[in-house]
């Protein structure tokens, strides 16, 4: 179970911001220390076992702080007393926690998205086609949409944002609003999950700006530079315009790779700055247009050519996200309403199936979803464990000034917040959407192979027809060393699958397992079915001889 939301006002020097919520939220705090600590390789090494496994691991934990030691290194000096004060108020409530633990953490996004970058240019694991293991969970996930003018119910900017992150358990337990109120500067807030000081996921600013980064993968990241969680924070500190945003972002180029949509109240307008290391372009709305979408694939040509892709999949898994969000915006039948934006967040339709898996804009990893309209100083969120575009929604409303302190939801409004439960929103978590919440869990957080499987078993009895379930399902009971069981799976999977992209996996996951079952009939007809869709990639790898277990991106509907 979720705890209850929570809301918080700080104020104060960035220091003493740091000290006053690492003492709030200290125990919550320091159990996310130890999530972040262990994420990259878990993310990046998750499935390698044995000896080559142990050393595997080592080595992306030694990449990894190597790169979070040179990105801390380099932090404005504001921002870093905040984090060192955060950590050591933490460390005085909880002694076991590691003020090194905290310092790093705040760099693993950028270093972990680094790492895939490097694998892509050394050609490892999914980028080599035959290398073995590396690289199974990067997860770009995330869509947003800003919309204003003649779009919204009443003509202000409206922001609607999914946050999908691999920490299912961890970032959904406990969602949290926190306000600062800096001496002598701009107030802000911004939504994580109780115990991160992180102004980053989606944050807001009293001149009604509204930022959302969003994972992209590009080649062309850099060993040194900016961490996005210190870029985005001067950026809601200090800019009222969007061209305030745009200059901010050009001081200190970023070492990673993003693209951040920031949405203007006063301007009732959004563009996105696409980045990618040194480089930062900017989409902005199509002349006379009162909506903008992001997701995870840049629309910025120059960038496009460098811009990372292991399979057909990890394009399909953005791209189809962002038009579906576009669609249904396009397609309405009146003006956007927050609980609509809201319920369009949670949409599960992809090429005209009702899915669980896959491109789909409710996400297993969604672990924050919001509507924001700022210029009211209101918000829609979700509360509920993940995906929290479903079940259980706040709506929250607050003022930049009070008092300091924290209060879970149902507190009076002399606190400055006001927050009342919204049952009336989206749609409670049906019984597939629950196992799939376990087996993400067990997946991410351990890589249990058996519990996984298990839970996507419980998923698959209660959506049969649901073809997204089957492959997931055929590849982790082939990891599993149950070959039968995965045919089983690809068999009915190719029973409801009419999706070109989708039924080729299918066809070519098939064959290997057929010919791993001695049923060389079966895995021909599906060889052949597979060349007549004409999926080159797909057509290409069913050629190749398969050893050994799948290596699987389960939220990503992919493997090699």
């Amino acid at each position: 179970m979720t705890k209850p939301f929570w809301m918080s006002r700080l104020a104060g020097t960035q220091a003493e911001m740091g000290a006053q919520h690492g003492r709030l939220v200290a125990r919550d705090a320091a159990a996310l220390f130890g999530f972040y600590k262990t994420m990259p390789e878990r993310t990046l090494a998750g499935d390698m076992t044995g000896a080559a496994g142990a050393v595997g691991k080592v080595a992306v934990r030694a990449l990894v702080t190597a790169w979070q030691h040179r990105l801390v290194r380099d932090r404005p000096a504001e921002l870093a007393e905040r984090t060192r004060a955060f950590a050591e108020a933490v460390k005085e409530r909880v002694p076991e926690a590691s003020v090194r633990d905290s310092l790093l953490a705040f760099a693993t996004m950028d270093s972990l998205q680094n790492c895939v970058s490097l694998a892509a240019r050394g050609k490892f694991g999914p980028f080599a086609g035959t290398l073995p293991r590396a690289i199974v969970g990067a997860v770009p996930a995330c869509t947003s949409a800003m919309a204003w003018g003649h779009a919204t119910h009443d003509g202000e900017l409206m922001f609607g944002r999914n946050f999908d992150f691999p920490g299912v358990g961890v970032w959904d337990a406990a969602p949290a609003f926190t306000v600062c109120a800096p001496t002598g500067g701009m107030h802000y807030g911004f939504f994580a999950t109780r115990g991160a000081d992180t102004p980053v996921v989606t944050v807001i600013n009293e001149a009604g700006l509204v930022l959302a980064p969003h994972t992209r993968w590009h080649r062309d990241t850099t060993f040194g530079g900016a961490m996005i969680v210190d870029v985005v924070h001067e950026i809601a500190r200090r800019a009222e315009t969007l061209e305030d945003a745009i200059r901010i972002a050009r001081e200190r180029p970023i070492s990673s790779s993003w693209g951040i949509a920031i949405g203007s109240a006063r301007e009732r307008s959004g563009l996105v700055l696409e980045i990618a290391g040194r480089a930062l372009a900017i989409v902005r709305p199509v002349p006379g247009a009162s909506f903008l979408t992001c997701a995870n694939s840049y629309r910025t040509p120059a960038l496009q050519e460098r811009e990372i892709a292991a399979t057909e999949a990890w394009s399909i898994h953005s791209d189809r996200r962002e038009r579906r969000l576009r669609s249904l915006i396009e397609q309405r039948r009146e003006p956007l309403s927050p609980e609509m934006l809201a319920r369009f967040l949670g949409d599960r339709q992809d090429g005209g199936i009702t899915r669980h898996l896959g491109a789909v804009l409710a996400q297993p990893t969604n672990v924050h979803c919001a509507v924001v309209m700022p210029g009211l100083r209101k918000a829609l969120v979700g509360i509920d464990h993940a995906p929290v575009c479903e079940g259980r929604w706040a709506e929250l409303a607050w003022e930049w000034s009070g008092a300091t302190g924290g209060w879970e939801l149902g507190v009076a409004a002399a606190s400055g917040f006001t927050a009342r439960v919204r049952d009336d929103i989206a749609a409670p978590h049906d019984a597939a959407t629950t196992a799939i919440y376990e087996a993400a869990q067990a997946y991410d957080n351990a890589h249990d192979v058996a519990s996984t499987l298990a839970a996507l078993e419980r998923a698959v009895a209660a959506a049969p027809d649901d073809p997204s379930l089957r492959m997931p399902a055929a590849w982790l009971a082939l990891e599993h060393d149950q070959p039968a069981r995965a045919l089983v799976h690809v068999d009915a999977g190719l029973a409801t699958e009419a999706d070109p992209y989708r039924r080729g996996q299918l066809l070519m996951w098939g064959s290997r397992i057929a010919t791993r079952t001695g049923n060389e009939a079966l895995a021909a007809r599906w060889v052949d079915e597979l060349a007549r869709l004409g999926i080159a990639e797909l057509a290409a790898a069913a050629k190749r001889s398969f050893r050994g277990k799948p290596h699987v991106n389960l939220m990503m509907a992919d493997a090699y």
